[in-house]
């Protein structure tokens, strides 16, 4: 379902600059799939119902987090933007929404990760962003009342944007307006208009300097500040789902670090550091901001292997720099 965008509002050209300057990234799929260990897709690939899905709540238990390891690594790999999973598809909310009960502050670990992040973020100067999923498994509005799930998804980007200080921007997701949906796929197609362009106006009215893309693979919508490839260079497809076609904002490349999204336990193959640095170059000759993407495990460390590549990439950085 196509649907344009009324947005008025853009992010600052300050903040514009800045990101297109900043150049890299880092981003972390992160939820209570993480538990299973087959990807942040495992509930609709295994279809597994939301009563037994819901059961990882009463599991989840990161107790080796530690917001200032994570953001301490990002600075010492030269990287001053941040993004983490708000919400995925499955509906989960890593945040201490005050809209739903379906959230993290209501497992065993009890702490709100992202505020403990924004705080880090804070305090190192590094640009917080969010990804949130406008699709949603678990939510039964988004089938049966779609007025009511777009007040209710709307109230959490307000959410996000009021409680956790000066935020860098979002990514939303979730809706591919040129995917074609089978029977299997049925239950993630929208009930009606996501009044985008309404979200993106309450996005800029409070953090005027929060930057908004969206990974739904058409070119850039009124009220989006860049324009991003998901597993491509600007203008590529060799995902298969983006679209070939360059707009007039910024660009920026989204890719892993390996071993998927999300943490998958029996997938151990990563990439070394030079497939990095040979991407991340492609995008400078491109003049396109790099997202690299890691997948926190269970216990809330990150994978040792991603941050080996990540200490050897800025390393590389340093080096460069240097010469």
């Amino acid at each position: 379902m196509f649907e344009k965008s009324t947005a008025t509002l853009s992010a600052s050209k300050k903040a514009v600059d800045e990101f297109v300057n900043d150049k890299l990234g880092l981003s972390v799929h992160w939820g209570i799939y993480a538990i299973i260990g087959k990807g942040e897709w495992v509930m609709h690939v295994d279809k597994i119902d939301v009563k037994e899905y819901e059961k990882l709540m009463d599991v989840f238990n990161s107790v080796h987090f530690d917001a200032d390891e994570w953001i301490s690594l990002l600075k010492e790999t030269g990287i001053n933007s941040f993004m983490i999973t708000s919400k995925h598809h499955d509906g989960f909310c890593m945040f201490d929404t005050a809209i739903t009960d379906y959230k993290i502050t209501n497992t065993p670990f009890k702490r709100d990760p992202i505020k403990e992040l924004a705080d880090v973020c804070h305090k190192y100067n590094v640009k917080l962003h969010f990804y949130y999923s406008l699709l949603d498994w678990h939510h039964p509005d988004y089938q049966s009342n779609w007025k009511s799930y777009v007040k209710y998804y709307q109230g959490q980007i307000k959410e996000l944007c009021s409680n956790y200080g000066k935020i860098g921007g979002f990514i939303f997701d979730g809706w591919w307006p040129r995917h074609p949906f089978d029977e299997s796929q049925e239950y993630f197609i929208p009930k009606g208009i996501w009044r985008i362009g309404e979200t993106y106006d309450l996005i800029h009215s409070l953090q005027p300097d929060a930057l908004i893309a969206n990974n739904h693979h058409i070119l850039p919508l009124p009220g989006e500040d860049y324009q991003v490839f998901e597993l491509d260079l600007p203008g590529e497809n060799t995902a298969g789902f983006n679209t070939t076609e360059i707009g007039d904002k910024p660009l920026a490349s989204w890719i892993n670090l390996g071993g998927g999204w999300s943490y998958i336990k029996d997938n151990r193959r990563f990439p070394e550091v030079d497939y990095f640095l040979n991407f991340k170059k492609k995008c400078d000759e491109r003049n396109t901001f790099l997202w690299l993407n890691a997948a926190p495990m269970p216990d809330g460390r990150l994978q040792p292997e991603q941050v080996k590549i990540l200490k050897e990439f800025g390393e590389a950085l340093k080096h460069d720099r240097e010469k």
